[in-house]
C-alpha cells in the first residue's frame, strides 16, 4: 500500500485510540497491542458477533454512518441482554470509503458502548467501496446462569418488554421521505438494548428468552422450537403509529421476549426497578406445532437476510 495511505490509516488509528482511552481495570490492556488483554469474568463468558452491510442492514441515503455504528453495537448488546447478561467488552472491524466515514462509524459505536457501560477495546480498519461493520462482544452471564431459548415449559407465561413495530414503521417513513424525523424514525435509526430488563428477567427466573430482532412471530418460533413447546398469543403490543403486521414481522425492535412460571410477580418487580412494566402476551403450551394469535394460526414470518 502506498505510504501516504498508510500514514492516513495510522493517523486515524492513533486518533481513535485517544478516543477509546486507557483500560480502567488494573491488568487489562485495550487498544494498542496485537490483542486486548482482559481479565476473566467471575461467571460464564458470553460471546457473540454480528455484521452489518450497507444496503442490506442500513442505507446511507437516510442513515448516517454514526447511526450504523450505533445500530450494529446495539444488536450485539441486545444479544447479551437476551441471555440475562452484562456486556463488558466490544471489538469492531470496519471497512469503508474514507477516513471521515470511518471516524463517524466509530463515533456511533462509542456512543452505544458508553451508553451501556461497555468498553470498546479495539478492532481493525480497512478500505471498501461498501461500508461493512463486524462487531464482536463479550459479556458476563448472570449468577444463575445464562437464560437460553430452550428452557420454556408448558404453562409458562410469555412477556414482551415493550411495544413492537416502531422500527419497521420508521423504516417505512424513511423510504417515503429520506428526511423524515420523529419517534418512529428514531426507533429505527437508534434502537435500544434492554440490558437492565434482561438482567431482571433472569433474576425473576425466566425460563427462556430471546431478543426480537427479526419480528415477534419469527423470534417466538425460534424460542418455541428450541424449547420443544408451542405458544398461544392473546395479543400483540403494537407501538403507536405502527401496524400489528409491522409488530409481528417487521423486526429490529430489540425488545425482549421471555417466559416465566405462572404467578411470577413480573409487573411489580419491574416497577420496583423503575423499568416500564412488560406486557403479558400469552403462554407456552405443550403442543410443539401450535403457534396461534387470538385462536388463529400464526405464521412465523419476519426479517430474512435473503438466503435461499
Amino acid at each position: 500500500m502506498p505510504e501516504p495511505a498508510r500514514n492516513g490509516e495510522f493517523a486515524l488509528i492513533a486518533a481513535l485510540r485517544r478516543r477509546l482511552g486507557a483500560a480502567s481495570l488494573p491488568g487489562e490492556v485495550h487498544s494498542g497491542d496485537d490483542t486486548a488483554v482482559l481479565l476473566p469474568p467471575a461467571s460464564p463468558l458470553l460471546f457473540a458477533t454480528d455484521v452489518a452491510v450497507e444496503r442490506v442492514h442500513f442505507d446511507l441515503a437516510f442513515s448516517s454512518p454514526a447511526d450504523a455504528g450505533w445500530k450494529v453495537a446495539v444488536a450485539n448488546l441486545s444479544d447479551v441482554a437476551a441471555m440475562g447478561g452484562r456486556p463488558t467488552h466490544v471489538v469492531a472491524g470496519v471497512a469503508g470509503r474514507g477516513t471521515r466515514l470511518l471516524e463517524e462509524v466509530f463515533e456511533g459505536l462509542l456512543e452505544a458502548c458508553r451508553a451501556y457501560e461497555t468498553a470498546l477495546v479495539g478492532g481493525d480498519l480497512s478500505h471498501s467501496e461498501q461500508l461493512f461493520l463486524s462487531v464482536a462482544i463479550l459479556g458476563q452471564a448472570p449468577p444463575s446462569g445464562a437464560v437460553l431459548r430452550s428452557g420454556g415449559r408448558p404453562g409458562d407465561e410469555l412477556y414482551c418488554t415493550g411495544p413492537l413495530g416502531a422500527a419497521a414503521a420508521g423504516l417505512s417513513r424513511l423510504r417515503q421521505d429520506g428526511r423524515a424525523t420523529g419517534r418512529l424514525v428514531e426507533a429505527f435509526l437508534r434502537p435500544r438494548a434492554r440490558v437492565r430488563e434482561g438482567s431482571l428477567a433472569a433474576r425473576l427466573g425466566a425460563s427462556a428468552m430471546i431478543d426480537i430482532s427479526d419480528g415477534l412471530a419469527q423470534d417466538l418460533s425460534h424460542l418455541t422450537a428450541a424449547s420443544g413447546v408451542g405458544a398461544e398469543l392473546e395479543g400483540v403490543p403494537v407501538a403507536e403509529g405502527a401496524s400489528e403486521q409491522e409488530a409481528l414481522s417487521g423486526g429490529e425492535d430489540y425488545e425482549l421476549l421471555f417466559s416465566v412460571a405462572p404467578g411470577t410477580d413480573v409487573e411489580q418487580a419491574f416497577a420496583r426497578e423503575a423499568l416500564a412494566p412488560p406486557v403479558r402476551i400469552g403462554r407456552l403450551v405443550a403442543e410443539p406445532a401450535r403457534l396461534s394469535l387470538r385462536g388463529e394460526p400464526l405464521e412465523p414470518r419476519g426479517y430474512s437476510h435473503g438466503f435461499g
